[in-house]
């Protein structure tokens, strides 16, 4: 329905829809990162759950007109969240529907009891539907909500150090404990099943060692002859969690913020046209340059008999967006130019600096 069309009652509902949304996905933020807060898993999925009952109405409206957000046979009463979303997403295998719905779970539970390794448990489905809602939103209304605030807001601050399954048995009543566990299960099954960012996005905490303090984030002594001992162990990082991004996962993803940011990216075509969207060839234009597949801060190389693949991380999306950012109009024609002189394609230096 064109905003022309519906009536000026109508049209101030549907704009406090679209501002209410927005608040109520902010104060999901603001709550869940608030350090002193101790009931934030049950505050986030409540106000996580009402922008996108908001939003999910609001496109409906746009979609089908004021009508389709009531039931058809109780006028006076407005559909609920799970058949809004199923209206507007209507393939049941999308990763992004089953991420919230599993997120309504929790809400409805969430009611009656929640205990603190429901963090744990869906931290990661959190961080994916807020990304999700922040693109969603764009794509259907052409607003970008990060404009409220600066975009690092958007990753929560998650407190997960995993389940300990004979902690929770001594903890917690049996029908409780078997919840909980149950409920881990579920989440761990559909993560391997769903390869998707649109369902789950891995949080992954890591401490580095290093001389340098400039790149310290805090600072710690090492002292030899302390009564307390320590001992500097490495650990085996899942590329799951590390790199969970493939060869035209990174694409789309560095699209989805080209559109996001609206970013004038465009690259001269041979017949003279401006092609304004990144591609795969793109992509492997950074590769190559930047090393990334010899790089294990970008890639991660899986080898299964004589073949391999490579999958890349966060880190290599950001990469590219930042010289993106800084030359949207000529990077790639500056990484083509350095290629062909056999710059040093180690270094990181931005391209056409």
């Amino acid at each position: 329905m064109k905003t022309a069309e519906r009536s000026k009652r109508e049209t101030l509902i549907y704009d406090t829809m679209l501002e209410k949304s927005q608040e109520s996905f902010t104060l999901a933020l603001e709550l869940y990162n608030r350090p002193t807060i101790k009931y934030r898993v049950e505050a986030f999925s409540f106000f996580i759950c009402n922008s996108w009952e908001l939003m999910l109405k609001a496109r409906l409206i746009d979609l089908n007109g004021f009508d389709s957000i009531f039931y058809r046979d109780n006028p006076s009463r407005s559909i609920a969240l799970s058949d809004a979303l199923k209206r507007v997403f209507t393939d049941k295998r999308e990763p992004l529907r089953i991420n919230l719905e599993k997120i309504i779970g929790l809400r409805d539970t969430a009611t009656h009891f929640v205990t603190t390794e429901y963090e744990q448990l869906y931290a990661e489905l959190f961080q994916s539907s807020v990304f999700n809602y922040v693109n969603k939103f764009n794509s259907f209304f052409g607003i970008d909500v990060t404009d409220r605030f600066d975009q690092h807001f958007l990753s929560l601050s998650v407190n997960v150090d995993g389940l300990d399954v004979n902690a929770i048995k001594s903890k917690y009543p049996a029908k409780i404990a078997q919840q909980i566990l149950n409920e881990s299960t579920a989440i761990s099954d559909a993560t391997d099943q769903i390869d998707s960012t649109s369902f789950s996005i891995p949080i992954d905490h890591k401490t580095y060692i290093t001389k340098n303090k400039k790149d310290a984030d805090f600072i710690v002594s090492v002292v030899n002859d302390a009564d307390q001992k320590t001992a500097i162990i490495n650990r085996v990082r899942d590329p799951k969690n590390t790199h969970p991004f493939s060869f035209s996962g990174v694409v789309s993803q560095v699209n989805n913020w080209i559109q996001l940011k609206k970013v004038g990216y465009y690259v001269k075509t041979p017949s003279g046209e401006k092609r304004r969207t990144f591609n795969s060839s793109d992509l492997s234009l950074f590769i190559k340059f930047f090393d990334a597949k010899n790089n294990p801060d970008y890639a991660y190389k899986h080898v299964v008999g004589k073949s391999e693949s490579f999958t890349y991380s966060q880190k290599c999306i950001d990469l590219v967006e930042k010289h993106i950012k800084e030359h949207p109009r000529s990077v790639v024609d500056h990484l083509k130019l350095a290629i062909a002189t056999n710059q040093d394609t180690k270094k990181e230096t931005t391209p056409g600096a």
